[in-house]
């Protein structure tokens, strides 16, 4: 049967050991929006499983990993998973529409004084594009500045007549710089 978890981003992740090797399957209903990458997540770190494809009316992925293969990627113990747009049928993954409420901003960097400053902290947004993850936050002149030791990484975007501060972040939760947004890690 294996252990079972909820995907952030959506749907389910299944994990069933088999001697020195892992057997995951990862399912999530077809919205029709686009194409989903599926990830597991370990205390450590994260490993690519792959491209969801459709399936019985879902979106589906089964793939046998060697278990010293996550442990290198420091995503095992499994903690659970993700899956992540990366490809959008209706006009890119970097789109207005992508933006959604972040439920858990501290999880987007590695840095103890960052985590501490985004820790509980509502009205963020989040986005992901390939290897990138972005963090926004309202931005006004006349109010401090939430991740001010981090100004310097941010870009001033605008999404629904609001001005925010958007920060990228590659997976390993490390901040990039402006014009770094698209770099693969």
């Amino acid at each position: 049967m294996g252990e079972l978890w909820p995907l952030a981003g959506g749907g389910t992740l299944r994990a069933r050991e088999e001697d020195l090797w892992v057997r995951l399957e990862a399912v999530r209903p077809d919205d029709g929006r686009g194409l989903y990458k599926v990830w597991c997540t370990g205390a450590g770190g994260e490993f690519l499983l792959g491209t969801l494809v459709p399936q019985g009316g879902g979106l589906c992925l089964e793939r046998r990993v060697a278990r010293h293969t996550l442990e290198k990627a420091g995503a095992w113990p499994l903690t659970g998973g993700k899956c992540v747009m990366a490809y959008s049928f209706t006009g890119g993954t970097r789109g207005q529409a992508d933006w959604r409420r972040e439920e858990h901003p501290e999880d987007f960097c590695q840095d103890p004084v960052v985590r501490a400053c985004l820790k509980g902290v509502q009205g963020l947004l989040s986005r992901e594009n390939g290897a990138v993850r972005q963090l926004a936050a309202p931005f006004s002149i006349c109010k401090p500045i939430l991740l001010n030791t981090l100004f310097c990484f941010a870009q001033v975007e605008e999404w629904q007549g609001r001005r925010y501060l958007v920060w990228s972040f590659d997976r390993r939760g490390r901040p990039l710089p402006p014009g770094d947004q698209n770099r693969e890690k």
